[in-house]
């Protein structure tokens, strides 16, 4: 039998920043929904990227500038809007009190491995089904 349990968190992780001295300035719990994942592995793997991606490189080739520039540029807001819904996931009200707390540099690091830390977690769970299709597989051809 399969079963699953539904969580009203699905990560809780606690976030601490220290001072140079190494007493604590920040600290609070990340608490992400079921909803707020999906809703996060959504921003971070978006299908429009990839298509934008592909036509930037087929703009580049065919030399049409002026084209690459206004999708280069839609292609940046789109991506800062991104930023800017994940970082309000992640972070909910204290986005503020993090950036005067800890200052704007400390708090691009910690939205960087914040993000760092989804997408592994992201490909280390489809890493897991793959490596179970395989076994799987090996023991239905060994039979």
């Amino acid at each position: 039998m399969l079963t699953l349990t539904r969580k009203k968190y699905e990560i809780e992780e606690e976030i601490k920043i220290n001072d140079e001295d190494g007493n604590n300035i920040i600290d609070f719990k990340m608490q992400i929904t079921p909803e707020e994942k999906l809703e996060i592995k959504g921003l971070i793997f978006d299908e429009q990227d990839v298509k934008d991606g592909r036509k930037l490189s087929k703009l580049e080739k065919e030399g049409k500038v002026d084209e690459y520039v206004e999708l280069e540029a839609k292609v940046l807001e789109r991506a800062k809007k991104r930023q800017d819904k994940f970082e309000e996931i992640i972070f909910k009200d204290r986005k503020k009190e993090i950036k005067e707390t800890a200052g704007e540099s400390i708090y691009l690091d910690l939205v960087d491995m914040l993000f760092d830390f989804f997408v592994k977690t992201f490909a280390e769970k489809k890493s897991a089904q793959i490596n179970t299709l395989t076994t799987h597989l090996r023991k239905i051809s060994n039979n």
